[in-house]
């Protein structure tokens, strides 16, 4: 945001403005009370007051594009430059970034210990990149995933600090976009009519936001009832806004 734009933002008068006509003439009304033109400075500093509001978030939403778009151009003239030295002396240096197509192999190939079924757990759900998942949503999710080419690992172990102590977390996807690096953790809540299962989640998420996991940022969530299943249609778009 422009800082002189916000500041110019902050110092005019609140309030809404109507406009209307009548007999030719413009009429002017400032929640809900007729304000004479002699008033005009307080007239324009409520519109313009209006006009700011309704662009701000256009302006933020270019700007983090903008932003975006910048540091991947960045990231990509220091990832060239290594790129283009011969192997022998790619072997003596350690670059400074990470090449992006190293950052998701390792990603990928990162091994850990997979999380456990109970015994009394007889589903079967298989994704079509061959992993166990825990129900329906969550293949269909993870198809979706696989089917975008989108860098994903399952109920990978996060450390998150609960005040002093630190508690290891599976988020349900752990997520790459493949064209910045940046990494978003992924939750589905599958059963939100169930009171306990709603209550153990939030506390979760809780946990997820006192360790800088924001939804809309970094931590993308969905979510189900018995009568409101997934929208396979939600998830694509979360892909296409976040992931790709």
């Amino acid at each position: 945001m422009c800082p002189l734009l916000w500041v110019h933002y902050k110092i005019l008068p609140k309030g809404h403005l109507r406009c209307s006509r009548s007999n030719g003439t413009d009429q002017y009304f400032i929640d809900g009370k007729y304000v004479s033109k002699k008033n005009i400075k307080w007239i324009k500093g409520v519109a313009q007051r209006e006009y700011y509001e309704d662009i701000i978030p256009i302006i933020e939403g270019m700007l983090t594009k903008l932003y975006l778009a910048d540091e991947i151009y960045k990231n990509q003239i220091i990832n060239n430059s290594y790129q283009s030295l011969c192997n022998a002396r790619k072997n003596l240096i350690m670059p400074v970034f990470q090449p992006l197509e190293q950052k998701i192999q390792n990603f990928l190939t990162d091994q850990y210990p997979a999380g456990s079924f109970e015994e009394e757990d007889r589903s079967e759900f298989y994704t079509a990149n061959g992993e166990r998942v825990r129900s329906k949503s969550e293949m269909l999710i993870s198809d979706l995933l696989y089917r975008y080419d989108v860098p994903y690992r399952y109920e990978k172990p996060i450390e998150l600090l609960d005040w002093n102590k630190v508690i290891i977390c599976r988020p349900d996807f752990t997520i790459m976009n493949r064209r910045t690096g940046k990494i978003y953790i992924y939750e589905h809540l599958g059963r939100m009519d169930d009171a306990n299962y709603v209550e153990n989640n939030m506390h979760k998420l809780n946990l997820y936001e006192k360790n800088g996991y924001l939804i809309g940022k970094n931590l993308i969530i969905t979510r189900e009832t018995s009568k409101e299943p997934l929208n396979t249609a939600i998830v694509e778009s979360y892909i296409q806004e976040f992931f790709l």
